[in-house]
């Protein structure tokens, strides 16, 4: 019986000991992430940063409070620079919604006084997300910034900053979207990454209806972004036989007996997802032959301001790809 006492108190002590560990280390955790927690009399925000032999302090006057700090070797030359995230944290119609910081500085070491130095400091204002992306495809990692507004359209209220690392004491801005829900894919599935922009289309429609579309592809390449969308011919191509697929299966409701003036709308809607993914592809050959075989068709069943959108559109689309 004294044995089971003994047992149970020694079993107690050691989940006792394991929690308050448990609990040190999740403490240990959080402060890394949020030094804002750091403060002297709410007057100061400041953390203490340590990377290999080297320590240094990040102080900032309030309001003005440290977020995030992240640790990434940005250029690949083995020593990892310092990103920190910070905010104004009494400026309450910035921060009503869920962004998290307002300024990026980064910290990188200094070879020759063997010390951390500041080589950016900017402003990245509604901003929720800093992620690390080999953009370039070449070992060398770029500062992707998400932004939100928090706007009703996420097209509109989603943005993006890019960062690229040139050398071991400069870091340039390489890209802003302030719109467009800019996001990373490797639509190739080869590993290269792109970034993929969207764009909305109204017309005569309302904004329930408009037609959301990848409107620009960039590649990171010679030290800058650059528009490739005629590169993606192939993500393109995809994307218009789904619209020639949605926009033939209306045209066949039609003729099996719905009435037009039930259906005109979605076939307007449908003519402009194919021409828009034309446009978007390059393609002025091939939006030009689905005009010309489709215009006469279109213009006798859907209504007359639907048509004329229709037609304006495509008559600004085909002299300006004349031109260029």
């Amino acid at each position: 019986m004294n044995n089971s006492i003994v047992n149970i108190k020694n079993f107690s002590f050691i989940v006792l000991i394991f929690l308050l560990v448990s609990c040190s280390d999740k403490k240990e955790q959080r402060s890394a992430l949020n030094p804002e927690s750091r403060k002297n009399n709410g007057k100061i925000s400041s953390a203490g940063i340590k990377e290999g032999e080297n320590e240094f302090s990040v102080v900032y006057d309030f309001p003005r409070a440290i977020r995030y700090i992240e640790k990434e070797d940005l250029n690949n030359d083995g020593n990892r620079e310092i990103i920190v995230l910070s905010a104004i944290t009494d400026s309450t119609q910035k921060y009503a919604g869920n962004a998290k910081f307002d300024m990026i500085e980064v910290f990188a070491i200094n070879k020759e006084k063997k010390s951390y130095e500041k080589i950016l400091s900017d402003t990245v204002d509604f901003s929720d997300t800093c992620i690390f992306a080999d953009l370039g495809n070449n070992k060398n990692r770029q500062i992707i910034i998400h932004t939100n507004t928090f706007g009703n359209d996420p097209l509109s209220s989603e943005g993006m900053f890019i960062y690229d690392m040139k050398s071991a004491d400069k870091i340039e801005l390489l890209k802003y979207f302030d719109s467009g829900a800019p996001h990373i894919d490797s639509l190739r599935k080869d590993g290269r990454k792109q970034i993929v922009v969207f764009d909305r289309f109204w017309g005569v429609m309302p904004n329930a209806e408009s037609v959301i579309y990848e409107s620009e592809i960039y590649e990171y390449e010679n030290n800058k972004f650059e528009l490739r969308n005629s590169s993606f011919g192939d993500f393109y191509d995809g994307k218009i036989r789904e619209a020639v697929e949605n926009y033939s299966g209306i045209k066949r409701k039609i003729e099996m007996g719905m009435q037009p003036g039930n259906m005109s709308f979605p076939l307007y809607r449908e003519a402009v997802g194919v021409i828009l993914y034309y446009y978007a592809k390059e393609d002025m050959k091939g939006l030009e032959r689905f005009w010309q075989d489709e215009k006469d068709y279109l213009k006798k069943i859907i209504p007359a301001d639907e048509f004329t959108d229709l037609s304006n559109f495509v008559s600004k689309i085909l002299p300006a790809a004349a031109n260029v």
